[in-house]
């Protein structure tokens, strides 16, 4: 009755008891389920039994258990005889020479992944009584040219080898092999089922009706052929990864009502380089648009936005800037690593959380910022080469509330202005490293943020010391006096920029001693004749210096 690798009578499994080659395990009064072996694989044609007998006791087989066949690369050929009612969990998943699968019309149910990644399958007839589908149930089988279904089945239909619910407000399965350049999707579907066209290679094109409202999961998984897709405004949730590895698709319509851009949505789509989101959409996932072509992201006016989470834009090499609205409130670790092409970011003000390295190797990134509001910094511009100006909050937020942590600014070493807001209280042992180019530094905190005591904050403590640091001037003795702080040779009250002449006013006069100390080298204090506070003193602050007289600046 079934060609085995081993005989039935040696040690199977640790199931209840085998017969003839098969484990199985007691799941009711005298009902039992087939069940994997421990030693070999099943292997050849097999042909389950309705019946065991087992010390005297005859048993009624009702099911095939949990993975019972998984990985039996040498299974060609399965007859699940009347009486099986259901097939468990990854039942048959991996049976990767399996070619024909008889079911019988007992059969009720058809758990998920029963038979993912059968790549020999070709067709699939749904039996007469089968009621439950499960997820992924076909996933990764990638031969399979049609389905079939019983006209006697009161739960499924097939139309043209593509299997539907009964009632037709469900698409389960397209079949992977099907050759035809476009699909119309009818009414009344109202949901798409996960990975329903996943890893077919000839749609270029799918039209969805108004009727739409849910698409599962992975629905055009690796669809490399897909170029084009409109999801229309009926439909309010999409699942991970609908569009991951659609490496061909140049553009899509993301609906109005939709509520969130869910995990690796784009990944690796190639050719995708602009994309509108609606401001319905709260959060952007995590890996969303990761090695994406995307060059230009463009969020409604009236976004409700609040959270981009980790990787989320991660190695996107062609993304030139981004506009955040002002209701994000999270950014997810390495939200934007590696992004190549990154000019510009508006940063939330709303911000209150941003992740370990968002803006690490971001190389165009000339200028970072980070809101006042965010309560921990750490690594957050990481390896940014070329960022000349860094800001971490402002003169007006609220004292208190951040800490610069261990290597919170790393690594950029064409920093030459950074500005630490009032909301600054404390920097961890080597919370700057390595900014090699720093000239100007600028504390708001009236307390001056606390230092690690065992390693500096700044590390190496050595480049920091001539650096022009300004401070509040009723905090000027505080820093001259802290831990850190007070090995700064250069320490400046941040109100005596521009009191060239030194006598507590700014005024006309300091223009003129301005103008004269730069053209005849008399002596100056360097620290406050930087009007413009680039490190060094030239004709820029002269302007710089006209444009606060006049404005207050």
């Amino acid at each position: 009755m079934v060609l085995l690798a081993i005989a039935g009578t040696l040690t199977l499994s640790a199931a209840d008891f085998d017969v003839d080659g098969f484990c199985f395990n007691i799941i009711g009064d005298n009902e039992v389920e087939v069940t994997s072996r421990d030693t070999d694989k099943y292997a050849g044609e097999v042909f389950i039994p309705s019946t065991v007998i087992n010390n005297g006791t005859t048993y009624q087989v009702t099911r095939i258990g949990l993975r019972a066949f998984y990985g039996c690369r040498d299974v060609t050929v399965v007859d699940i005889p009347e009486g099986i009612t259901s097939i468990g969990r990854a039942a048959f998943n991996s049976c990767v020479n399996l070619e024909n699968v008889d079911l019988p019309n007992s059969l009720v149910s058809i758990e998920e992944s029963a038979f993912s990644y059968c790549h020999a399958i070709t067709s699939f007839h749904v039996p007469r009584n089968l009621a439950s589908l499960g997820e992924q149930v076909f996933m990764g089988s990638s031969q399979i040219q049609f389905f079939s279904c019983s006209s006697l089945n009161q739960h499924f239909k097939a139309v043209n080898g593509v299997l539907y619910s009964k009632d037709m407000t469900e698409l389960y399965c397209y079949p992977v092999k099907a050759t035809a350049a476009t699909y119309e999707v009818p009414s009344p579907v109202a949901r798409i089922h996960e990975y329903c066209f996943a890893n077919n290679q000839s749609l270029t094109h799918v039209t969805f009706p108004e009727t739409l409202r849910w698409i599962d999961m992975n629905i055009f998984r690796d669809c490399k052929g897909i170029e084009t897709c409109y999801i229309p405004d009926s439909v309010y949730h999409m699942g991970v990864t609908v569009f991951g590895g659609c490496s061909n698709l140049t553009s899509v319509h993301l609906p109005a009502n939709l509520d969130s851009l869910q995990n690796s949505m784009f990944m690796m789509c190639d050719k995708l380089t602009e994309v509108f989101i609606p401001r319905n959409v709260k959060y952007i996932g995590s890996y969303a648009f990761y090695r994406s072509g995307v060059k230009t992201v463009t969020i409604e006016e009236g976004s409700q936005l609040e959270t981009i989470f980790d990787h989320a834009f991660s190695e996107s090499y062609y993304l030139e800037s981004l506009d955040m609205p002002n209701t994000v409130k999270t950014l997810g670790s390495s939200a934007f690593y590696r992004c190549d092409q990154l000019k510009s970011v508006h940063m939330s003000e709303a911000l209150t959380s941003i992740g370990i390295s968002t803006f690490c190797y971001c190389p165009l990134l000339t200028e970072g910022y980070i809101p006042g509001g965010v309560t921990n910094v750490k690594n957050a511009y990481a390896r940014c080469e070329n960022i000349k100006r860094m800001r971490i909050g402002s003169k007006d937020s609220a004292p208190g509330v951040t800490t610069i942590e261990n290597c919170g600014i790393v690594y950029c070493e064409q920093i030459e202005y950074l500005e630490l807001g009032a909301n600054v209280d404390s920097l961890d042992s080597h919370g700057l490293v390595d900014l090699d180019n720093l000239k100007v530094l600028i504390s708001w905190a009236a307390v001056p943020p606390r230092c690690d005591g065992y390693w500096h904050s700044f590390d190496p403590y050595s480049v920091y010391t001539d650096v022009n640091l300004y401070v509040p001037r009723a905090s000027l003795e505080a820093y001259r006096n802290a831990a850190d702080w007070k090995n700064f040779r250069n320490i400046t009250a941040i109100e005596d920029v521009g009191d060239v002449d030194g006598n507590g006013i700014i005024d006309i006069v300091d223009i003129t001693e301005l103008i004269d100390k730069m053209l005849n080298g008399g002596e100056m204090n360097a620290a406050r004749c930087d009007v413009d506070l680039n490190g060094t003193v030239g004709i820029g602050d002269i302007t710089a210096l006209i444009d606060k007289i006049l404005n207050g600046n």
